[in-house]
């Protein structure tokens, strides 16, 4: 019986000690952050410029840039919360550089929030295109859905909302799709050797 206890703690120990962050966790999802936070930075006076150019529903295109930190994080690395701290340091990079000051770094944290969520229902175990695309696909549309409101959508003549929505999902849809294919890409060329499953 005590040879059957201690072989059990050890198997259920050994997943939560392969979940132990890592300093070389915490650098890997900081390059991460700080890439796409450049990223999104672009994209977000894109968003403004397209908003009032061509309007919100293409504008709404851009959705995807605001997970990509969080979802690559977690898509590679693969340890619950990771996906929150990448989200947490590209919002702190992007606070100064955009018009909306902390209010993005708010933004970003509830993003990573609903990023960690996706992944805490695969129990970190699924990061498949499936996931990934749906998944940031919901999130992209939630995302929209919670700034219907504030952005005045409301009042906006039917087709266009239904564009808008419509946007928010193929846009959320895509920047999953690129997160998964990225990792899968950095993979092969080797550059995440201390992340072998990243491709599984």
């Amino acid at each position: 019986m005590s040879d059957y206890k201690v072989t059990l703690q050890a198997t259920t120990a050994f997943p939560q000690k392969k979940r132990r962050w890592k300093t070389k966790d915490i650098l890997v999802a900081g390059m991460i952050a700080v890439v796409f936070a450049f990223v999104q930075i672009g994209a977000t006076y894109a968003f403004m410029a397209m908003s009032s150019s061509v309007g919100p529903a293409y504008a709404r295109l851009l959705n995807g840039f605001w997970f990509m930190s969080g979802f690559m994080a977690l898509s590679i690395i693969r340890k619950p919360g990771i996906g929150f701290v990448a989200q947490a340091i590209a919002g702190l990079v992007m606070t100064p550089l955009t018009p909306f000051g902390i209010m993005i770094l708010v933004g970003t944290l509830l993003n990573g929030l609903l990023i960690e969520m996706v992944f805490f229902l695969t129990r970190y175990k699924r990061y498949t295109y499936a996931v990934m695309i749906i998944g940031m696909g919901v999130l992209s549309l939630l995302y929209t859905l919670f700034e219907y409101g504030p952005s005045g959508y409301g009042g906006l003549a039917f087709p266009v909302q239904i564009g808008i929505l419509t946007a928010s999902v193929i846009s959320g849809a895509i920047g999953g799709w690129l997160c998964k294919k990225l990792t899968d890409s950095l993979v092969k060329t080797g550059m995440l050797s201390g992340y072998s499953n990243a491709q599984a």
